[in-house]
């Protein structure tokens, strides 16, 4: 092959390969405008619920099952959201695997504060698997009154009107099997940990989840907040939620089984509210690698994909790929990437925490159930003045530049610390637990 024909091929291979970068980072974009979209049209406004006006023998029935381990930042607020639900019919199941717990004496406290609303409290865990919310779920599982599930982390705080629009999307249309809610984080502490989080869940994972979950071309479910009836679960699997406990990841599983059965997913606008403290940059760091390494064995194309729908390494692509094409400055287009993505971040950011989902004072709304303040959480938060900018920008770089290194982490292990437990990820997606550091338990989960 002569010189000329070596050099042909070479740039020839080089137009192919900025032509598919470039496919890609439009594509990335789309996506993200998708999520924009349905950020600003749905996520932050409030409807008034249709079952939640249908009175007591016309809407459906909901259990709100509530796992519980130790108490979490504004535990009391969180837990009281889900007796404050603007419902007509529902009760609330709430689950502790130890005796010596100490969410137990204040959910007792919670519970003589609503005697006007059905409530359980269940000490003692099952043992069908090594997922131990799964485990902890099960004999309220078993018991539950209504058919409507809603399984809602004790760490999260959700607003009056949340139970019923969610019904609400769910009798919208047969074929929905699970309704969801986006998860939010917000900070109460300034710790790093804290703020990484906070930023996390309310620019990248928001945007994306949400133009997942509106294409629905696969199931992308995350465990904070999650709805689904008892008896179609049982259908797909016949013991139901304790098929589910030999995963770690039993809210992706859980979607992926109804969604394998024919039915689809849906959102409405609300989000739970997760306020964190006392978080370091570490605690930050090994929860994100923990579950890319859980989720590396569930959605593997995704996974593999994450690093190239972040910023800068997106931007990097797409950089090269026009600069090849279109002759454009590599550095001048980079730049000009970041700012545009970083403004489009803030103005998720800032939308997200005006939380314009959340319910008015109920006292406002003729015929709604009397609740508590919004607490002081889930009010507005503003970003002003050149502080508040700085410490955000900061904030963002530091989500940003620390996103590759949690992948490459995630990617190049199999063993996660959960709970204060090592467990294996086996390639199936089901967990062993490791007792000793090191030393892998041989036992066979089925």
């Amino acid at each position: 092959m002569s010189a000329g024909m070596v050099h042909s091929f070479a740039t020839a291979a080089v137009q192919v390969m900025a032509v598919v970068l470039a496919f890609w980072y439009c594509i990335v974009w789309f996506v993200c405008s998708i999520g924009y979209y349905q950020l600003r049209t749905k996520f932050t406004r409030f409807y008034i619920s249709k079952s939640s006006r249908r009175g007591l023998g016309g809407a459906p029935g909901v259990s709100i099952l509530r796992p519980l381990k130790g108490i979490d930042p504004e535990f009391e607020a969180c837990i009281s959201s889900a007796f404050e639900q603007d419902y007509p019919k529902f009760e609330v199941l709430l689950c502790v695997d130890s005796p010596t717990d100490p969410a137990i004496p204040v959910v007792r406290k919670i519970m003589a504060q609503y005697p006007h609303i059905p409530s359980q409290l269940f000490i003692g865990a099952e043992n069908f698997g090594v997922n131990p919310k799964v485990n902890n779920l099960i004999r309220a599982y078993d018991v539950a009154q209504h058919d409507i599930l809603w399984i809602l982390d004790s760490n999260c705080w959700v607003t009056p009107g949340a139970l019923g629009r969610a019904v609400d999307t769910f009798e919208a249309n047969p074929s929905i099997q699970l309704v969801h809610h986006l998860p939010l984080v917000v900070d109460i502490s300034g710790h790093w940990g804290s703020r990484l989080d906070e930023m996390f869940l309310a620019t990248a994972h928001a945007k994306f989840y949400i133009a997942i979950n509106t294409v629905a071309v696969a199931p992308c479910v995350m465990g904070k907040s999650n709805l689904f009836r008892r008896s179609q679960l049982n259908k797909v699997v016949p013991l139901g939620i304790k098929s589910f406990a030999k995963f770690i990841a039993e809210d992706q599983q859980i979607g992926d089984g109804l969604w394998q059965a024919g039915g689809r997913h849906a959102m409405n606008c609300d989000a739970v509210i997760q306020p964190v403290g006392n978080t370091g940059l570490a605690d930050y760091f090994f929860r994100r690698m923990r579950w890319l390494r859980v989720r590396k064995y569930i959605v593997l194309a995704a996974t593999l994909v994450e690093p190239m729908t972040e910023c800068f390494l997106c931007g990097a692509m797409g950089a090269t790929a026009f600069s090849i094409l279109a002759g454009a400055q590599w550095t001048v287009f980079f730049s000009l990437h970041v700012v545009l993505w970083a403004l489009g971040d803030f103005w998720i950011y800032s939308n997200l925490h005006r939380h314009g989902n959340v319910d008015p004072p109920a006292t406002s709304l003729p015929g709604t159930r009397k609740s508590s303040p919004t607490p002081y959480f889930a009010l507005p938060k503003q970003i002003s003045g050149p502080n508040d900018s700085a410490r955000w920008i900061v904030s963002w770089l530091a989500r940003e530049a620390m996103a590759l290194p949690i992948w490459i982490n995630a990617m190049a292990g199999t063993e996660i610390q959960w709970r204060n437990r090592l467990f294996y990820i086996k390639p199936d997606a089901t967990a062993v637990e490791i007792k000793q550091p090191g030393k892998i338990q041989q036992k066979t989960i089925t």
